[in-house]
């Protein structure tokens, strides 16, 4: 169970946006209007994250929303602010009990359909290779990302890398509205995922 914690935990710190916003930049620089100067301490910033947790780099990550999307800010707010609420779920601690209820459960689950499983190799009801295709499946882990999702995810930090890098409005100006899809699909999958483990 540890394995797959670390593993949402690896791919929800991968899946929100860090490295764009990694440049030191203080408030005042983005409310004067100044983010074509912090463009050149950003080019070299982002490293595959898009942005770290807190508020200050989502001010900054709305700074460069405002300059090149400028008519999805509002969206993009409303994603930010969902995003920070789902964080702050995670951190109760109510929701905290009823993901590890969860993750027990279902590790009885498996336990008992691991022990029917054997009971019905040994009574000769499947055979050995039914019992391992069966057995891989009782053991298939949910992914919380298909290896599609990954490498498109993947891709997309590569462009954004690039287009910052060159300081490439056009191509910023088409990669972030992606970039705001791939947001709001994570916030659905945690919200769902919340919901999931409290529903009871």
């Amino acid at each position: 169970m540890k394995k797959t914690w670390i593993s949402f935990l690896t791919v929800l710190m991968l899946t929100i946006p860090a490295g764009v916003l990694a440049a030191n930049l203080d408030s005042n620089s983005v409310q004067q209007g100044s983010i074509v100067k912090a463009n050149h301490a950003m080019e070299h910033s982002f490293a595959g994250h898009m942005f770290k947790h807190g508020e200050l780099d989502e001010q900054k990550w709305m700074g460069i929303v405002k300059q090149y999307t400028p008519d999805q800010a509002d969206e993009w707010k409303k994603v930010l602010n969902e995003r920070k609420q789902l964080r702050a779920k995670l951190q109760d601690e109510q929701v905290k009990k009823a993901l590890k209820t969860k993750c027990k459960e279902m590790k009885q689950k498996r336990e008992q359909a691991l022990d029917r499983l054997i009971d019905r190799l040994a009574n000769k009801e499947i055979t050995k290779e039914q019992f391992k295709q069966e057995l891989k499946q009782l053991y298939k882990k949910k992914k919380w990302m298909s290896k599609e999702e990954k490498q498109k995810l993947r891709e997309l930090h590569h462009k954004t890398y690039e287009a910052m890098k060159e300081n490439d409005k056009e191509a910023l100006a088409e990669l972030l509205p992606q970039w705001l899809k791939h947001m709001k699909k994570e916030n659905e999958r945690l919200a769902e995922w919340i919901q999931e483990a409290t529903q009871r």
